[in-house]
């Protein structure tokens, strides 16, 4: 989920992930993120790079459960800005505008909660192996803008995903606030189901139709001897360039990377 830095996101980046701002059905395995001059782009499938794959792209493994961030919450975040997320989260799933609206809830503090979450993913390896076999395209903007000029290219290999999220009402005390279950499913809209759990009915879970993804594994795209390869990249280190590996690239150690919006380069 798109939160500010808290414990959750500090925690999804110690298992290797980057954390976006704006969930989105739209990121998957397999695609590329270009970044140039501090701004970053979708750039769509990693099959623009190939003129003439060597069979198939890698396999994606979809919908495993993620048991290492199921149940994990943020922060206690300020009502303010907790319904500001609310409301971004309710927008991605297909929802009415929330905008200030406090009128459902006397809360004075929100928490947050991952819920049904499940993991997209290609194997590194493979995806290294099908790079050193596949023929570049060298006159596809995206190479020459974002391998060969100046700037960097990412390939998403892992993403989390889910279409249910919980957030708890509380008093700055910690005593659970009244929400007006109701009042917000109306907000929400008939695309989303809102649901209370626990006897003061102050936990909310809210599910969409499709899966947002809000966090995700990367490697750095590079050329190596002529050919891409996949490169990991730590901060003080010196790239080591492989046709493949187990380690993620971390996009962005602490905080959350905000998407520019732009035409897909093709």
């Amino acid at each position: 989920m798109g939160l500010c830095k808290d414990k959750s996101t500090t925690y999804l980046a110690g298992l290797g992930y980057n954390v976006v701002r704006h969930p989105s059905a739209g990121f998957r395995p397999l695609g590329l993120l270009g970044r140039q001059n501090k701004a970053t782009l979708q750039l769509g499938p990693l099959n623009l790079l190939i003129t003439n794959p060597p069979g198939p792209l890698p396999a994606i493994t979809s919908d495993v459960p993620a048991a290492d961030i199921n149940g994990q919450t943020s922060s206690k975040l300020s009502i303010g800005i907790g319904i500001n997320i609310l409301g971004t989260l309710i927008g991605a799933m297909g929802g009415g505008n929330l905008g200030a609206n406090l009128n459902f809830t006397n809360a004075q503090q929100v928490e947050f909660s991952y819920t049904d979450v499940t993991n997209d993913s290609a194997v590194p390896l493979e995806v290294g192996n099908y790079l050193r076999s596949a023929a570049v395209d060298a006159g596809n903007l995206i190479l020459e803008q974002y391998v060969l000029g100046n700037g960097e290219l990412f390939l998403i290999t892992k993403i989390a995903k889910s279409k249910k999220f919980s957030i708890k009402f509380e008093k700055s005390n910690g005593v659970d606030a009244k929400v007006d279950v109701p009042a917000i499913q109306q907000i929400a809209g008939g695309k989303i189901t809102v649901g209370a759990s626990g006897d003061s009915k102050s936990t909310l879970s809210f599910e969409g139709a499709t899966p947002l993804s809000f966090a995700f594994q990367c490697f750095q795209v590079g050329v190596v001897d002529g050919v891409l390869s996949l490169t990991s990249v730590q901060a003080g280190a010196v790239p080591a360039a492989f046709a493949g590996g187990e380690k993620a690239f971390a996009l962005v150690t602490n905080g959350l990377l905000d998407l520019e919006k732009g035409p897909v380069v093709t």
